[in-house]
């Protein structure tokens, strides 16, 4: 009897119920609703096969996206205070950001990695859209400036891929005062001559986006990507209709490409090829040139100190 019950019964009710797939198996598209297998929009670079909608990217796949194969590797970020105010609402701080990290597979909601874009030397600093929506705190900041510190030392462009709903909360002051720290380390690459391209993935609602887009030397957008203030909800789930319905005060890419603000729009399959044509303009070394000339002239030398 016990054979019957442990064994036989359990065994027909797992051939004869009907198979439950994994919800995250299979995706629905926010923008037109048709579902696609995972596997399949993975290889699409989670583009909508049906309304190339582009979807939100994790920073590892952005690595993979923009540097050459087996040519990259990833930075330690520096330090920060986990929780510095000790920030407690329904849940601890403390625990999110572990359920964050566990669930994103990264540290924080910004990665940085070198390697090489078609055989160049760049560093890349990319937000990571499923750590707490990309938040800026504390920790995000401090790895944007060591993606800038790493940048100027190994004399390579800068490449910042953002994607964040707004500034991290529980963080506080920490997070505000991310800004000026950005801005100071950004303007330690242009001294040096050093290309800054920031591409701007949907969403880009934090300051550190605004302060990107001024310092950079040029922005690319990926289609449908939007700027602006961030929403009354930081930790909205992403990749919803809900989500992308329209708001006041938000700009998409377009609209911002007409008044300056974005130079291109570009397709995630083809940006890999638009950045790496850019660095080919930006890092060429400029030619020697001479002073000619012209046919009949003198060049008279003027001494600069009167005569007594």
């Amino acid at each position: 009897m016990s054979w019957l019950t442990n064994f036989v019964r359990p065994t027909l009710r797992r051939w004869i119920s009907p198979r439950v797939l994994r919800e995250a198996q299979w995706v629905t598209c926010p923008k037109c609703g048709a579902t696609v297998f995972h596997r399949d929009l993975d290889a699409n670079w989670r583009i909508c096969p049906h309304c190339d909608h582009h979807l939100t990217l994790s920073a590892a796949r952005r690595f993979d996206l923009l540097l050459d194969a087996e040519s990259w590797a990833r930075i330690e970020i520096p330090g920060a205070p986990a929780d510095p105010l000790k920030f407690r609402d329904a849940r601890r701080y403390g625990e999110r950001l572990k359920e964050a990290a566990a669930q994103s597979r990264e540290a924080e909601a910004v990665a940085v990695a070198h390697g090489r874009i078609d055989g160049r030397g760049a560093v890349i600093a990319a937000f990571e859209p499923h750590f707490l929506c990309g938040t800026a705190g504390a920790a995000a900041g401090e790895a944007v400036v060591a993606a800038a510190e790493l940048a100027v030392l190994q004399d390579a462009p800068l490449l910042v891929v953002t994607g964040s709903q707004g500034p991290r909360i529980p963080d506080g002051a920490f997070a505000l005062l991310q800004l000026p720290r950005v801005i100071l380390a950004l303007r330690k690459v242009a001294e040096r001559n050093l290309p800054l391209i920031v591409v701007l993935a949907d969403p880009a609602f934090d300051p550190i986006s605004e302060a990107l887009l001024q310092q950079a030397d040029v922005v690319l957008a990926e289609p449908e990507a939007r700027l602006g203030p961030p929403p009354a909800d930081p930790f909205a789930p992403m990749d919803t209709p809900a989500f992308l319905a329209p708001r006041g005060g938000v700009v998409g890419a377009a609209a911002a490409r007409r008044r300056g603000r974005i130079d291109r729009i570009a397709d995630r399959r083809d940006i890999k090829a638009e950045i790496a044509a850019i660095l080919d303009i930006l890092c060429r070394p400029f030619p020697s040139a001479t002073i000619l000339a012209y046919p009949g002239q003198e060049t008279k030398l003027i001494d600069a100190a009167p005569d007594a």
